[in-house]
């Protein structure tokens, strides 16, 4: 009974959330009850809304929250979709002035970590999740879960089917110093190239890592100032002939529509996780949760995979590599991506 009075104050909106932390918001986050499912769904008909903070964009975003509406149609999903360093940015902000707007947060696992560091995830739990993996499940250091892997993107190797025999498809790293593949690969001098920088360290070793790329400046790699999905485009369209810095769900889409486009996986294969969390001063505690179940839950899984975005722990019959994930701290990671940042300017400049 203490418990469902709670859980019901809950439902106050932002004014129980001021000040250094809300117990009211904690309560509704881990609320167990065998009744939580009617709970929650009256008290965040009762708050009405909800705040989405996501760096996903376009169809997926649209699904999750027509997806979301469909069942709870009396709760209205805002959502802020930007850049991940863009939220970030926003949150630390907020978070200042004691004023953070959001109630759910979805980026990719480095942002993620960030955001936990600020101190601005909280702790919950839900049925949902009563199988999340350790490898995409962030914890604090009283082992309460802050967030867990909802989607994943995989890059590595797609090449023009018309251009490149399959005798010169590379199956490992190393194929990619093959003659064949001279003057026909591409890399973007994004994100995305930085992170291959990181792979090749990770899956080689610091030193053998940094002689394969320097002979793979030798073979004369083509860099583009574009998007992971402009740089696929290309390849469909024949303007390049190859590149390890391929989204597989790019490669999926060109070749939904008929492009002659094939993903390779070179594995390790480089893993963008996406992970989904709370703001422990949510104003929308108990809509916030009904949110979260969904993004982590059937529901979710569903929308994502019809869009090519597999749940992380989603067995894809190859290796994978996040780049944060080995790391302690975002200090820690960082570090290490300006290095490899700065050799993927020294070789490929």
């Amino acid at each position: 009974m203490a418990a469902t009075v709670s859980l019901l104050a809950a439902c106050g909106g932002s004014e129980s959330n001021s000040g250094e932390g809300s117990g009211a918001a904690a309560q509704a986050f881990t609320y167990s009850g065998s009744d939580r499912d009617a709970y929650l769904a009256k008290c965040a008909a009762d708050e009405g809304s909800l705040t989405w903070y996501t760096s996903l964009a376009g169809d997926v975003v649209d699904g999750m929250v027509r997806k979301f509406s469909e069942k709870h149609p009396n709760v209205k999903v805002e959502t802020y979709r930007g850049e991940q360093t863009d939220i970030v940015s926003r949150v630390y902000q907020e978070a200042q002035a004691d004023q953070l707007q959001g109630d759910v947060v979805e980026v990719t696992s480095d942002g993620f970590r960030q955001l936990a560091e600020m101190q601005t995830i909280g702790v919950f739990s839900s049925p949902v999740i009563a199988n999340a993996p350790e490898r995409f499940t962030l914890k604090d250091d009283s082992g309460g879960i802050l967030g867990v892997g909802d989607r994943a993107s995989y890059v590595s190797f797609a090449y023009n089917t018309d251009k490149l025999p399959a005798s010169a498809v590379p199956r490992t790293l190393q194929d990619l110093l093959a003659p064949a593949l001279a003057g026909n690969i591409a890399l973007t001098d994004s994100t995305t190239g930085v992170r291959f920088v990181g792979n090749v360290l990770q899956a080689l070793g610091d030193e053998k890592g940094r002689d394969f790329l320097e002979q793979l400046a030798a073979q004369n790699v083509r860099i583009e100032a574009v998007s992971g999905s402009a740089l696929a485009g290309m390849i469909a369209t024949g303007e390049v002939t190859s590149s390890p810095g391929i989204f597989r769900n790019h490669a999926e889409q060109e070749t939904a529509d008929g492009a002659p486009l094939k993903w390779v996986a070179l594995e390790p294969v480089t893993a963008n996780v996406g992970y989904a969390g709370v703001f422990a001063k949510a104003a929308h505690p108990c809509a916030a949760m009904l949110f979260l179940d969904m993004l982590l839950g059937n529901e979710g899984g569903q929308v994502y995979e019809s869009l090519e975005y597999p749940r992380p722990s989603d067995d894809l019959g190859f290796t994978s590599w996040v780049p944060d994930e080995t790391f302690k701290t975002t200090d820690e990671y960082n570090e290490a991506f300006n290095t490899w940042r700065s050799l993927f300017e020294e070789d490929f400049r």
